[in-house]
């Protein structure tokens, strides 16, 4: 037995005084009103209605418990009109991760826009360049910049970036500039804890190459910083040197190379039951990426 329904069909019968109209109110059939009220009965062990050929009147026990499950039926029902206020007016809360440097350089310089198109909309960012958990820490989206590892969560690639290797003027003349990935063994690289392996295509062959140092950081920033104070070479996405390489700060190296894009991706837990308010942002960002394509891709 489906109680809940049971319940609400026994309420309508007893509002309507009609099996007929009950039925119809709830879009099942008579035959179908009349098997869960005796249901209902059966699993209470008391008679709930009296029917007649004219009427159909509550018990003393029908009634008592009439008094007792509509209030609670009317609760349900504001339970789920809250819920579906909140997707229809698209409100509260949106927990989002993402990498602090490119986060800070293509997002969030944007996001004034999408605040404005839902004002009910409450964003609360996380610049982090660790690999979040976006189950187990709450969040309702993680923006992601690389491969993603084998994992149930549910990714959306929007948009790829290209990666260069670059080091400074000075560090290059005093050690020399790499010709081939195996030079790169002589060179102190600095690395990206969560990019340690740097990927080369050679037509339809992936060499693999695990590149070595003594500096590893989790923020592209520090890297970028280090490598301009000429302490190594560092494999890092094209957009966000952009800068650095206009100025000759840092230079490229190994150019000949074809190396691996970066996928850029969102995760989000479960791909049904995505509120209406993720739903937007995942546009919102998809499209952001779509206008940034070629700062992307070509720095």
């Amino acid at each position: 037995m489906d109680k809940l329904n049971a319940i609400s069909l026994f309420c309508k019968v007893i509002e309507t005084q009609s099996f007929t109209q009950a039925a119809q109110q709830l879009d099942i059939s008579l035959a179908m009103a009349s098997k869960l009220v005796a249901q209902l009965e059966e699993h209470l062990n008391v008679r709930l209605l009296h029917r007649t050929t004219r009427k159909i009147t509550p018990t003393e026990a029908g009634l008592l418990y009439y008094q007792r499950c509509q209030p609670i039926l009317n609760e349900l029902k504001e339970a789920d009109d809250s819920i579906n206020n909140i997707s229809e007016n698209l409100t509260g809360k949106l927990s989002f991760s993402l990498p602090m440097d490119f986060g800070s350089r293509f997002v969030a310089p944007h996001l004034g826009k999408f605040l404005e198109a839902y004002p009910h909309i409450e964003l609360h960012l996380e610049f982090n360049d660790r690999r979040v958990d976006v189950v187990s820490e709450g969040f309702d989206l993680v923006l992601r910049v690389g491969q993603l590892e084998d994992s149930s969560i549910v990714a959306k690639k929007i948009a790829e970036s290209h990666q260069i290797i670059v080091a400074s003027p000075e560090y290059l003349a005093t050690h020399g500039t790499p010709r081939s990935i195996q030079d790169l063994d002589q060179h102190t690289c600095l690395l990206y804890e969560n990019h340690q392996t740097w990927d080369f295509s050679f037509g339809e062959e992936t060499l693999r190459y695990k590149a070595k140092g003594r500096i590893y950081s989790n923020n592209g920033y520090s890297l970028v910083q280090m490598a301009k104070d000429h302490q190594g070479i560092i494999n890092i996405p094209k957009c966000l040197v952009t800068k650095e390489l206009k100025t000759g700060e840092l230079i490229p190296i190994l150019e000949h190379l074809d190396q691996r894009k970066l996928d850029i991706s969102l995760l989000y837990p479960n791909r049904r039951y995505l509120s209406p308010k993720v739903k937007v942002f995942i546009d919102f960002l998809t499209t952001l990426m779509k206008e940034q394509k070629e700062a992307l891709v070509k720095g």
